[in-house]
């Protein structure tokens, strides 16, 4: 029992650490981010434009380089979305960045390696991790944006999120599903119900975040730094001139 107590500080010490230091360095964070994905980006699009021109960027070596920026452009890109989410729940932001940072690492290891060339359990493994990531990433945005707002809809949507996620883990780990008699019927409207209620809430979720915003105009007027400065600096002038006056 002493010992479970121990982890579990232990534990809880971590992710506190873990959360200050991202909390403190934020906005450093999400701005190289950012720019990571950005270059990403580039380098990615380059890519694909030398590939239209006949240059071979799709085999050998330029192949490994492409999915190596491609993975960092999505994976920094969704990155700076949970570094968001992070003021909101902190518990499941920090989940979902561990999950997302497994993925990247795994992926840049299997472009890095002859793993790519063949298939194996450690392939299969991380192809299941990053789309549990994504998953969990994309449920998690909507959660902490529209709370309990819509519930019902919220509970259906995630519902069919996870039976999809299910289903494409299986066809990931080899096994044929579309043998089974309606399986591509079925499987086809479980994808187009799933899009449609993720845009839906996407879409409602917009909508609370733009009525949070003007709430936000109307009760705070917003100032630069320099300017809050000065008038700090003069109330406190005014302040010791009054204490004087007083005297």
């Amino acid at each position: 029992m002493s010992l479970l107590k121990n982890y579990n500080h232990c534990l809880s010490k971590v992710f506190k650490s873990v959360t200050l230091i991202l909390e403190e360095y934020m906005i450093k964070i999400k701005k190289a981010l950012l720019i990571s994905s950005l270059v990403s980006l580039g380098i990615t699009c380059l890519f694909f434009i030398l590939g239209i021109f006949g240059l071979e960027v799709f085999k050998g070596v330029p192949f490994r380089f492409l999915l190596i920026f491609a993975t960092l452009c999505v994976g920094c890109g969704f990155m700076v979305n949970e570094l968001s989410v992070l003021k909101r729940n902190k518990l499941l932001a920090i989940i979902s960045i561990s999950c997302l940072t497994v993925s990247i690492l795994f992926a840049l290891i299997i472009f890095c390696s002859p793993l790519l060339d063949n298939n194996n359990a450690f392939n299969t493994i991380t192809a299941i991790i990053a789309l549990f990531s994504t998953f969990f990433m994309i449920v998690i945005s909507l959660c902490t944006k529209l709370e309990k707002r819509i519930l019902p809809l919220q509970i259906i949507c995630y519902i069919i999120l996870f039976v999809l996620e299910i289903l494409l883990s299986l066809l990931i780990g080899g096994y044929d599903l579309f043998k089974i008699d309606a399986m591509t019927e079925i499987f086809s409207v479980i994808c187009v119900v799933a899009v449609g209620l993720l845009i839906a809430l996407w879409i409602l979720s917009s909508k609370k975040e733009s009525q949070t915003n003007s709430i936000d105009d109307k009760l705070y007027v917003k100032i630069l730094k320099t300017e809050y400065e000065a008038l700090k600096e003069e109330n406190q002038k005014l302040k010791t001139e009054l204490e004087e006056l007083k005297k």
